[in-house]
């Protein structure tokens, strides 16, 4: 509730589109529907809430990993920007990160993949931990000389 709209994107802005472009109206139109939900269960608190909300401005967050390389991690980004921003400035943001680093992002992948697949809510999770275990028994030595093997 700092009166702005943080928008995180693992992408820069290309100096030939503008903000407008490429985000069109969507982040008014989040932040609308935002402050729709909030002054519904918190009308008794702040009447004036909802039109204060509409008129937060807009601040995209610089983040020093910020590419244009990279088209295929969007969702390790947004699994990683979760799970490790607390609203801190984007100067102050530590989550380790790294431009372009393709072997962290296959790391982050298989992380959160084993997560996904391992959580308890997941309905699929007891059948695919048979399934990994058969596999990673019958494939002992991609086990040992994988990239996302812990060496000692």
């Amino acid at each position: 509730m700092k009166g702005s709209l943080e928008l995180i994107d693992n992408r820069l802005l290309d100096n030939k589109i503008s903000f407008v472009q490429k985000y069109k109206n969507h982040p008014r139109t989040l932040l609308r529907a935002f402050a729709t939900f909030y002054a519904t269960f918190h009308s008794t608190k702040n009447k004036n809430m909802f039109e204060e909300m509409c008129n937060f401005k807009t601040k995209t967050l610089k983040m020093k990993w910020r590419s244009n390389d990279n088209y295929d991690d969007c969702g390790v980004y947004l699994l990683k920007h979760m799970e490790t921003y607390h609203g801190e400035k984007d100067i102050e943001w530590e989550n380790e990160l790294q431009v372009n680093n393709v072997d962290q992002m296959k790391k982050l992948r298989v992380e959160y993949c084993g997560k996904i697949m391992s959580h308890k809510e997941n309905k699929e999770h007891h059948p695919m931990q048979i399934k990994a275990r058969k596999w990673a028994k019958e494939h002992p030595n991609l086990m040992t000389n994988s990239i996302f093997h812990k060496h000692s």
